[in-house]
């Protein structure tokens, strides 16, 4: 009886005053302390009722959660970076005086991103990022571009990421809203900070397959009187078969049919709609061991309406001059867009060291009439852009490091300027070059990463299109070094 006493005390005494946890967290411990006859049914009540007063009476005992919540997760990262880019003029620009003029910007940095995300009853989930900047595709704040010393104007926190979803049909989820990117994708294409707005439809299915296996050998036994039977094993593999699409809401036009002429491009009326962009993904990842996997998202995006933002022909072309009038031609617009795009990846270990080997490849199936809206009716074959690195240690846990390089070329008429990374090469097309990274895990929540890109621009006759932090159009010439220390919580 003394034995017993001193258990249950003991027991009571760790529970509510060395956790102080929830009476439903210890129901476990208790039923088993029933079963084995340790305490009795009215003891455990007791306890039960000892802990849920004394967790009522901490801060967190004072945090409700709403009925329909059944899981919610708090994440969240910050970074501050150093970074330096600079760009060179040349050709064919008509407003440079000197074609070798150069910008360099000389920046310091920092980003936070804070996010909610939760499971709701009957299969619905939900999820929600705050992070600084409003630019699509950046979360970056530098210090000193406000008025005055240490000012805020730059420092806001604007919605990056809002959806719902639904997952109860077996293998497919179904998102709503500004969501994280649903396609399997590189930087050539994507920038990794755009949250698309729309709809997203995932599949995902995973097929366990076994071969040969069964057959049996002899051999002889240690002291060569007998034989024993060896059973082969079967060679297994899996296959994660996954199909992604996307409606997303590129541009809307507001209103549709607006009062007054309507707009005109190269003597073309220009459509008065709302711009969508459409994506279909169809892949798969093959899983020959545990180790070793390969896979491949052949991946097809083409757009619908131009909005009001972009309802004029991509040109890309640098600055010119009419008269005593400067004219920029437009950098952005997302006329004769048909890409058939398809990243690939292929994993193994050397010993246990992670090494992948990455490709991507797209190429615009409508760039010859991109070409000619343009005013380059010469350049349709620059349709075309790739990417191929390689990939070489992890960062899960401290002491991790890992280093990557890859070669990236991307032609004037080939990708969308306006999803393409911001950083490598400064948001533009009609680039090549190398990207060096390396990082390394201080601890298994802070990591070090350094980047150094070169680029270069590939056809001297065009401009390099889109809008980057390098106001030179053609960037003949790009560098880039960003010093990052991550943390994550």
């Amino acid at each position: 009886m003394f034995g017993k006493k001193f258990t249950l005390t003991a027991l009571a005494l760790t529970l509510a005053f060395g956790g102080i946890a929830p009476a439903q967290d210890s129901g476990a411990l208790l039923d088993l302390l029933v079963r084995k006859k340790i305490i009795t049914d009215q003891e455990a009540e007791e306890i039960r009722g000892e802990l849920t007063k004394e967790h009522a009476a901490t801060s967190a005992g004072k945090l409700k959660i709403s009925q329909p919540l059944t899981e919610l997760e708090i994440y969240g990262d910050g970074r501050v970076r150093y970074e330096i880019r600079n760009g060179n003029s040349g050709p064919p620009s008509t407003l440079v005086t000197n074609p070798n003029d150069a910008q360099q910007r000389n920046r310091q940095r920092y980003r936070l991103r804070l996010g909610l995300r939760g499971i709701l009853m009957d299969d619905f989930f939900f999820g929600l990022r705050l992070e600084t900047s409003a630019s699509a595709r950046s979360t970056n704040v530098t210090f000193g571009d406000d008025a005055g010393p240490f000012g805020k104007t730059s420092d806001a926190i604007n919605v990056g990421q809002l959806y719902v979803g639904y997952r109860g049909l077996r293998d497919i989820t179904l998102t709503a809203g500004r969501m994280p990117n649903p396609f399997v994708t590189t930087s050539m294409v994507w920038d990794g900070d755009i949250n698309p707005e729309g709809l997203a439809q995932q599949y995902k299915h995973t097929f366990n397959l076994s071969f040969g296996g069964g057959s049996t050998s002899t051999a002889a036994s240690s002291d060569g009187k007998g034989v024993a039977m060896v059973s082969a094993e079967p060679y297994k593999m899996s296959i994660e078969v996954f199909a992604n699409f996307g409606q997303f809401v590129y541009d809307d036009t507001n209103p549709e049919n607006p009062i007054g002429a309507p707009p005109v491009a190269n003597g073309r009326r220009i459509p008065e709609n709302d711009a969508y962009m459409l994506g279909w993904q169809i892949g798969a990842k093959f899983n020959f061991t545990k180790d070793i996997y390969f896979r491949v998202a052949p991946t097809i995006y083409n757009y619908t309406g131009y909005g009001d933002s972009f309802n004029s022909f991509f040109s890309g072309d640098p600055n010119f001059q009419v008269g005593n009038t400067t004219v920029t031609p437009n950098q952005t617009g997302i006329n004769s867009l048909f890409i058939f795009n398809m990243p690939a990846e292929f994993g193994f270990k050397v010993h246990e060291l992670p090494v992948r080997i990455f490709s991507d490849f797209a190429v615009n199936l409508e760039a010859a009439e991109r070409a000619r809206a343009a005013g380059h009716p010469d350049e349709g074959d620059q349709r075309y852009a790739y990417q191929i690195g390689l990939g070489v240690g992890q960062l899960k846990v401290k002491r991790d490091w890992q280093i990557q390089a890859f070669w990236q070329h991307a032609e004037q008429f080939a990708l969308d300027p306006n999803l393409v990374d911001s950083d490598i090469f400064d948001s533009r097309v009609n680039m090549e070059g190398i990207a060096l990274q390396a990082g390394y895990a201080v601890t298994d929540a802070v990591t070090l990463n350094l980047t150094y890109a070169y680029g270069e621009q590939i056809d001297n006759t065009l401009g390099t299109g889109g809008i980057g932090d390098i106001a030179v159009n053609p960037l003949r010439e790009y560098q880039l070094f960003q010093a990052d220390l991550n943390f994550k919580f």
